[in-house]
C-alpha cells in the first residue's frame, strides 16, 4: 500500500475516529485503527467492539491495500509534522513508513485481517431526520442520563418513532427529560435505548459536520446506525425495558410561574458555591426556591460553609410556597432551555415539579425536590 495525504486531511479523518478507541483495550488491534484504500480515497475504520465508526478522507492512491495502525502513536506523529503531504507505505511485513519533507517514522501495524468487521449499514428500517433535530433531541435529554450501572436500562436515551414522531427520554430516578418532535417523514416504528457513550459519539460526529444538513438512522435487531455525510456510526444498544415514563410526568398543577430563564440562571449560579465542596457534600446540600407574588428568593445556608440569598422578578400570583432542590439540577434544566422564559409548573413541595420553555410545550423536564 502506498498512499499521499495531506495532514489536515489524516488530522480530520484521525479527529472522527480516534475518541472510539478505548485506552484499554481487551485486544491489541483494538488499539488501532483500519487504514485502507478504496478506490482514490482512504477509508478510516474504529472500534471498541460496542461502537464502530468510519469515514473516508482524500488521498492520491498509488498503491491499494490495508493495515491497521497504532492510533494514538500515528495522530501524535501527524500532529507534529509540517503542513503540507504525508506519504504512508505499508509492506508485507505489516510496517508502516511515513515521510513528510525531511521527516521518516516507521510504525509496526497488524495486519487487516485480524481487525472486527464493522456490521453494514441497515438497508431497512432507516429514517431521514435533519440533523439539527436528531442533535436537539439527544443534547435536551443526555443530562439527565443515569450514571449508576446498576440501573443500565437508564443509562442511555430512550428513543421511540411512531406516526411521524420522535421522542427522546432520559431519566436517573430524580429527574426526567422529555422530548418530542413532530411532522417527521417517517414509515417506521420502535423503541431503542441509545448508550450514554454512543448519544456523546454522535453528538460530536454532528458537531463535526455542521454543513450536513440531513443524516439517516438505522436500526436492526441490536443496533443503531447514523450516516452523517461520508461517516457511518454504529452502536450496540442497551437490551431491556425502559420504565413507564409518562405515570413520571405530572398531568396536573395547582400553579404556574413564569421566570426569565436568564435570572433564574443567574441566582442558582450564584447560590451553588455554597452548596458544594466536601463540607457541603451532605444530601441535605440544597438551594431554596422561596415563590411569593411576584418574587422569588433563591437561598443556600449550608452550616459550617456559609449562607446566601438573591431575588428576582416573577410572574406569580399564587400563595408563598418552598421548594429545595439540588442546584445543579436546574442548572442543567435551564442549560437547555432555549427560550427567554421557563414556566414551572407545580402541586404541592414535595411532588415532582415540571419546567418547561415558555414556548415549547414539547419539551418537558421534571425534577424531585430534596427534603
Amino acid at each position: 500500500m502506498k498512499v499521499i495525504c495531506s495532514k489536515d486531511e489524516l488530522l480530520k479523518g484521525m479527529q472522527l475516529v480516534q475518541p472510539v478507541i478505548t485506552s484499554k483495550a481487551t485486544l491489541p488491534v483494538l488499539s488501532n485503527f483500519l487504514f485502507e484504500t478504496d478506490g482514490q480515497k482512504v477509508k478510516l475504520s474504529a472500534t471498541d467492539l460496542e461502537i464502530g465508526v468510519n469515514c473516508y478522507i482524500k488521498a492520491d492512491v498509488q498503491k491499494e491495500g490495508g493495515v491497521t495502525i497504532p492510533a494514538k502513536r500515528f495522530a501524535d506523529i501527524i500532529r507534529e509534522l509540517p503542513n503540507g503531504d504525508i506519504e504512508i507505505k505499508a509492506d508485507e511485513t505489516k510496517q508502516i513508513n511515513i515521510k513528510s519533507a525531511k521527516s521518516k517514522f516507521t510504525l509496526m501495524g497488524i495486519d487487516k485481517k485480524e481487525y472486527p468487521t464493522l456490521p453494514e449499514f441497515p438497508k431497512e428500517n432507516i429514517i431521514k431526520i435533519p440533523a439539527a433535530v436528531l442533535n436537539s433531541l439527544l443534547k435536551k435529554t443526555l443530562f439527565a442520563v443515569s450514571k449508576d450501572e446498576q440501573r443500565y436500562v437508564l443509562n442511555g436515551v430512550f428513543i421511540i418513532i411512531d406516526k411521524g414522531e420522535i421522542k427522546a427520554v432520559s431519566t436517573d430516578g430524580r429527574r426526567l427529560a422529555y422530548i418530542c418532535e413532530k411532522g417527521l417523514d417517517a414509515k417506521i416504528s420502535g423503541k431503542s435505548i441509545i448508550p450514554t457513550k454512543a448519544v456523546a459519539d454522535i453528538l460530536r460526529l454532528i458537531s463535526l459536520n455542521e454543513s450536513v444538513e440531513e443524516l439517516t438512522l438505522g436500526f436492526s435487531d441490536n443496533q443503531i446506525a447514523v450516516e452523517i455525510g461520508d461517516i457511518t456510526f454504529q452502536a450496540n444498544l442497551i437490551e431491556g425495558v425502559f420504565p413507564n415514563y409518562e405515570q413520571v410526568i405530572p398531568k396536573k398543577s395547582n400553579s404556574k410561574i413564569k421566570i426569565k430563564t436568564e435570572d433564574m440562571m443567574a441566582a442558582v449560579k450564584q447560590m451553588a458555591p455554597l452548596t458544594s465542596g466536601k463540607i457541603a457534600s451532605d444530601k441535605t446540600s440544597a438551594i431554596k426556591l422561596s415563590f411569593e407574588k411576584n418574587r422569588l428568593a433563591i437561598s443556600a445556608n449550608t452550616a459550617g460553609l456559609g449562607s446566601g440569598e438573591t431575588e428576582i422578578e416573577i410572574e406569580y400570583g399564587g400563595d408563598q410556597i418552598d421548594i429545595n432542590f439540588n442546584p445543579n439540577y436546574i442548572k442543567d434544566i435551564l442549560q437547555n432551555i432555549e427560550d427567554p422564559n421557563v414556566v414551572f409548573s407545580y402541586t404541592t413541595s414535595q411532588n415532582p415539579v415540571v419546567l418547561t420553555p415558555e414556548s415549547n410545550e414539547n419539551y418537558i423536564c421534571v425534577v424531585m425536590p430534596m427534603r
